[in-house]
């Protein structure tokens, strides 16, 4: 009798291919064109989907209805590319939210070079139907991403019928641009305490980056628009485009945002306050910077199409040319993409600014391509330039002049006074490219400091070497927020391990309020980049004023000046933040009912609540 089973084993398939609509139900009307989504291949998925990072929970608070969860692994299923994306069925919105989520996860993992995981065995969760409304967003408390439905608006006469039930989870770019806010909340978590006017007007901007490159993962899709642009793809308007159905939908007439259109002037940079318009302005820069770099980088496949002039001729462009440009626009994509999210380690764990951004980015892109053969650094300054973004202070902004600081002094994490053993992080970092990072402070508990041994020994030496790293030793105690290797691919194709450290010190001497729990906190803050050896590469302080600056006297001289200037960008800082403080409580006209600062009522929901909310 021979056996039903297979021998030897079929092993599972590596990739899987999932649906979804091209961008959103709207595009895929008009232009019949569905996503094919290539994810991993989760073994042992259950329905839900219901995975390792991410688990979808598909309950409908308005209606208090369950919808039955869909089974990606069932054969039906499985052998034909997912279900076909449909607005009446709910498994299908499932289906689409959760292989957007993967794709983006995966994609992050590739730009910085280590696994990516939430913490300790958290998932993140994703409610297709949350609620009614017009609105999506990340809820850090329920660790979720929660999409709202509604219906469509009178004046609405494109993307859909009047009235018509409209699901912010079937749109490509709001699931991408959510999920984002997710994944930065899990790498920078006190992103969310918003100390000036760029911490979540980045966050909305890094979120548009990675939803509008999301586009150039679909060379199909790219193709269609380089043939009808004719190569210009600045024309391509849906393509350089966020939520198109969202917006038309909710009476905006267009889409949600777009990367291009507004001619760069730098006063609009400096009047920006609201987060999206003034993150927008960042986008539009980097997609400037996109641009110019496409366009040197197809001019030769213009010179050769049209011999030499350079200028195409009436007519479609010939498939040959149109598969060649439209391989270098997403070529250039990944790398620009590439370029910002590599910067993401080299941030400061606290109070980010759109000057830090760029001293990130630049730092992180030239330690892996030094050469930069291309040019993609220089255009990107530029056209930040233009619109007015700049690190204060800088005396030019050559790459020499916008790196990050190196350490006063030589400075190890491996040598001198309280080493850390960094053989166990490495290995594990090596073997699982996971540590599975956790905050240890100075007062954590005995188990904990036993297991997590690197952390509670990374806490001393910042103790040690608090002034170094513009922390002040006499106030407050100091904690690892996160800790991990990256295994980044430079330009020689070699990959380049570096040790990547969020130091924390919250000053609750410095703090407003009666009520701990409810003022907002004040962070001292410094991230550490290392090479595996130890050696202190890079330093990125957040420094605030020290309680004893009489005390930097005993120092030796550098450490003395360096703790001087320390506590000088300390005093600036904190005048700067209350200054922001009191903006954002004059703003708002509950300030005078509520004992929360105004500052504390910043949220994801909030900030993409509709404006008449």
């Amino acid at each position: 009798m021979l056996s039903t089973h297979n021998v030897p084993a079929v092993q599972a398939p590596d990739r899987r291919l999932l649906r979804a609509f091209a961008f959103d139900p709207m595009s895929s009307r008009l232009s019949g064109q569905f996503l094919t989504v290539d994810i991993p291949f989760e073994v042992g998925l259950r329905p839900g989907p219901d995975g390792e990072l991410v688990q979808v929970v598909d309950y409908d608070a308005t209606r208090r209805r369950w919808y039955h969860p869909v089974d990606l692994d069932d054969p039906p299923v499985l052998a034909q590319d997912g279900l076909r994306p449909s607005e009446s069925d709910p498994r299908s919105h499932q289906q689409i939210v959760y292989a957007i989520t993967m794709s983006v996860i995966e994609r992050f993992q590739r730009f910085t070079g280590r696994r990516f995981r939430w913490r300790g065995d958290d998932r993140l969760r994703l409610v297709p139907h949350a609620f009614y409304g017009r609105n999506a967003y990340f809820d850090p408390e329920r660790r979720a991403v929660l999409f709202g439905y509604y219906r469509a608006d009178d004046t609405d006469s494109q993307a859909s019928l009047p009235h018509q039930l409209m699901f912010t989870c079937l749109s490509v770019d709001i699931i991408a641009h959510e999920v984002t806010h997710a994944i930065v909340h899990r790498m920078r978590p006190l992103f969310t305490i918003a100390t000036n006017s760029d911490v979540f007007a980045f966050h909305e901007a890094f979120a548009d980056l990675v939803a509008l490159f999301h586009h150039f993962l679909f060379t199909d899709i790219v193709e269609d628009f380089v043939a009808g642009s004719r190569s210009e793809l600045s024309d391509a308007t849906a393509l350089l485009s966020l939520a198109d159905e969202f917006g038309r939908s909710t009476g905006r007439g267009g889409p949600l945002r777009s990367a291009v259109g507004s001619a760069p002037d730098p006063a609009d940079f400096h009047a920006a306050r609201e987060p999206h318009r003034r993150g927008a302005i960042f986008v539009a820069a980097v997609f400037d910077a996109y641009l110019a770099t496409y366009r040197s980088q197809i001019a030769d496949l213009r010179r050769l199409a049209t011999g030499g002039s350079g200028v195409l001729g009436d007519g479609e462009l010939s498939p040959d040319l149109v598969r060649r440009i439209a391989a270098e626009a997403v070529k250039n994509a990944d790398r620009i993409l590439g370029m910002v999210v590599r910067g993401f380690d080299y941030l400061p764990a606290v109070d980010v600014t759109f000057g830090d951004v760029v001293r990130a980015v630049i730092t992180a892109d030239r330690d892996l391509f030094p050469d930069d053969r291309i040019n993609l650094r220089g255009h990107l300054v530029e056209a930040l330039r233009r619109r007015g973004i700049f690190p204060p202070g800088v005396v030019s902004l050559a790459d020499q002049a916008l790196l990050w600081r190196r350490p006063v002094v030589p400075l190890s994490l491996t040598a001198g006074e309280s080493p850390v053993d960094l053989g166990q992080l490495i290995l594990d970092s090596t073997i699982k490219l996971d540590p599975a990072a956790s905050s240890v402070t100075a007062a954590g508990s005995a188990a904990r400091e036993r297991s997590k041994p690197v952390f509670a020994q990374t806490v001393a030496w910042a103790t040690a070497h608090a002034v170094e790293l513009g922390l002040d030793p006499d106030a407050g105690r100091i904690r690892v927020l996160g800790m991990h290797v990256g295994f980044q691919s430079g330009a020689d194709g070699q990959p380049h391990p570096r040790i990547f450290i969020q130091i924390v010190q919250r000053r609750e001497d410095l703090e407003s309020g009666p009520d701990r729990d409810t003022r907002t906190q004040l962070h001292a803050a410094c991230t550490v980049i290392a090479n595996v050896d130890g050696r202190v590469g890079w330093l990125v302080p957040k420094p605030l004023p020290f309680t004893r600056p009489s005390a930097l006297a005993k120092l030796p001289e550098p450490l003395r000046i360096h703790g001087r200037e320390q506590h000088a960008a300390g005093v600036a800082r904190l005048e700067a933040i209350r200054e922001w403080f009191d903006e954002v409580e004059d703003g708002d006209p509950l300030a005078t009912w509520l004992d929360e600062p105004a500052v504390g009522r910043l949220t994801f929901a909030s900030l993409h609540a509709p404006e008449e909310d």
